[in-house]
């Protein structure tokens, strides 16, 4: 899986897949519900109950162009 990463001021890395991490299991959610046909573009708003976990927002573009 390629990211960007800042640490290399937004420059894509390649990530290692060895061992549970996130980008493995987010790279298998998102292929995974995309594979069923589910339309996973776009901007998500996750929003979690206690206030001390925090509220995050998820945007998923294709690159593709289609």
């Amino acid at each position: 899986m390629r990211r960007a990463d800042g640490d290399t001021d937004g420059e894509l890395v390649e990530v290692s897949t060895d061992g549970p991490r996130f980008e493995s299991e987010l790279e298998a959610l998102v292929l995974g519900a995309f594979g069923d046909g589910e339309d996973v573009e776009g901007v998500w708003d996750l929003e979690y109950e206690p206030d001390e976990i925090p509220d995050w927002t998820v945007t998923i573009d294709r690159k593709d162009g289609r």
